[in-house]
């Protein structure tokens, strides 16, 4: 299994700090995570937020290029619908370079009515953008030139230069926890990012999608995302982080609620929170649990927010550091012993 951190780069207004220093410092913390033996960093995107989540991704993952050397470097998720395709792939492409290939992008549809009526896409042609979005870009990461016309954007004889340093194309991952999700990801050919405590049908669909098409799974990967806080005491570490995941439990409660989607009703307090969703605990209790993912849904990337919203630097990193040295080499230990069967080899089996 491969690690990696994650950050939004969320600054709320009851924790706030100065801007440029909330960027300094997670900058600087993706940098040293590298040293600790992390090999990716993902970065998440919103808009128009009271909060200051990342609104430009390209622009960080290009700093981030210079700031490292051998992590990976994703996007977790990226929102495909508000990408001009030709200017996307030109991004990638530069960052790709930067990075000598190390991007991941990982494509979500976004939900947020208020993102899409701010920059002007209907929310009901979410789905059919991102789609034309993956196959324009893989198109445009050729460097030949080329004519697309599809219900949302038609380009005739278009060439798009440099190419990205990976070929044919920077992995792509779609993210989501539902059926469709599942099956858009294997229709698109990509890896699937699925919510850390997604229903196992919807890790099963992805694998079985792909059967239905002919694809070889071996080359697919899962990613999974929990929430993660390595403290030597749980009830003191959940007084430490508690209110942050609190806070980032009812902002996306309240997001998903203005946008019409069914939802849990808001907390008031962190004991409310669903505390089997989050892992927060010793070194030995964090192996078990990831183990416990792992083998509901046979991911092979596992990415957790290193710095919930508002949390100090000083605790993040505590945390961070002790996942680094007390959680991946146990769990790598164990990796190099014999491994269960994934969802990839059951089909192949299945198919002898």
């Amino acid at each position: 299994m491969r690690f990696g951190v994650w950050h939004d780069f969320r600054n709320p207004p009851q924790w706030r700090r100065p801007w440029e220093a909330v960027y300094r410092e997670n900058v600087d913390q993706i940098a040293w995570a590298e040293t600790l033996g992390y090999d990716s960093a993902w970065l998440s995107e919103h808009h128009v937020t009271d909060d200051g989540y990342l609104p430009a991704v390209f622009p960080l993952l290009a700093a981030l290029a210079e700031r490292t050397s051998t992590m990976r470097l994703g996007t977790a998720v990226m929102l495909a619908p508000f990408q001009q395709p030709i200017r996307f792939a030109e991004e990638a492409a530069v960052v790709d370079l930067l990075s000598r290939g190390r991007l991941e992008l990982g494509l979500g549809l976004g939900y947020r009515s208020k993102e899409f009526e701010a920059l002007g896409i209907p929310r009901g042609e979410r789905a059919g953008r991102t789609e034309e979005l993956v196959e324009i870009a893989r198109r445009a990461w050729t460097g030949e030139p080329f004519t697309y016309e599809g219900r949302h954007w038609r380009l005739d004889d278009v060439q798009v230069t440099p190419p990205p340093f990976q070929q044919p194309s920077p992995p792509i991952w779609i993210g989501g926890s539902t059926l469709r999700a599942a099956e858009r990801a294997a229709r698109l050919r990509c890896h699937f990012f699925p919510d850390a405590y997604a229903p196992r049908e919807v890790i099963d669909r992805f694998w079985s999608a792909l059967a239905e098409l002919g694809e070889d799974p071996t080359p697919y990967r899962i990613g999974s995302n929990p929430s993660i806080y390595v403290t030597d005491d749980p009830e003191r570490g959940w007084h430490e982080v508690g209110e942050h995941f609190l806070y980032q439990y009812n902002v996306y409660r309240r997001w998903f609620g203005e946008s019409g989607f069914d939802t849990a009703p808001s907390a008031t307090d962190p004991s409310q929170l669903p505390r089997e969703r989050y892992i927060v605990g010793p070194p030995d209790a964090v192996v078990e649990a990831i183990g416990h993912i792992e083998a509901r849904t046979g991911c092979d990337v596992l990415i957790f927010w290193a710095r919930p919203p508002g949390l100090s630097i000083e605790l993040s990193n505590r945390s961070v550091e002790r996942f680094a040295r007390e959680v991946i080499p146990r769990i790598r230990r164990q990796d190099a012993g014999p491994e269960p069967a994934s969802p990839a080899d059951e089909i192949r089996r299945q198919d002898r």
